[in-house]
């Protein structure tokens, strides 16, 4: 049995609702994580571990929704996968940038840490926020944790190529 038949029988037993119900499901467990990390281990999050657990509340709100309407219409179904597996590609994006930053040799790792995220929003407009945010920082070059052995960029990476997976199934659905 070929990769491709495995993946299409996949494709042809699922609803539509049973994967971002499963979406759902991989965001939220995520994100317990990542709280049960911040405040019970202690572990402080680096600007660039802030956007990708946005990015996660995100996909798992957009989940959320996605399982419990029921289109008629199937184009709907393939645009909700398509509005999910475009996010989960972004946050995979913005997490290989966070692996680019820890991997840069020292000497070329940025300088300074910048201002708390809270001051830094309160004094710098939307777009040169997100800008700055995007591009990471001191902080997201020093990870001193890891999850599952791997550090945490690594880890949503799997886990947004999962989600990215399963949105792309409702999209192929039927043919």
């Amino acid at each position: 049995m070929s990769l491709f038949s495995l993946f299409k029988q996949c494709v042809n037993r699922c609803s539509a609702r049973k994967i971002f119900v499963a979406i759902t499901v991989l965001s939220m467990l995520s994100l317990i994580y990542s709280f049960y990390a911040e405040f019970y281990l202690k572990f402080e999050p680096c600007p660039l571990c802030v956007v990708q657990r946005i990015i996660i509340i995100a996909i798992m709100l957009f989940a959320i929704i996605f399982s419990t309407h029921t289109p008629r219409i199937k184009l709907s179904t393939r645009i909700y996968g398509v509005i999910i597996a475009g996010l989960a590609l972004f946050n995979i994006k913005v997490a290989a940038h966070h692996v680019w930053l820890i991997n840069l040799p020292i000497e070329q790792q940025p300088l300074s840490c910048g201002m708390p995220l809270n001051i830094l929003y309160q004094r710098v407009s939307l777009p040169n926020f997100l800008q700055t945010i995007l591009q990471g920082d001191a902080e997201c070059a020093k990870l001193t944790w890891t999850i599952l052995g791997m550090q945490p960029p690594y880890a949503v990476i799997i886990l947004c190529g999962t989600i990215l997976l399963l949105a792309l199934l409702p999209i192929f659905k039927g043919k």
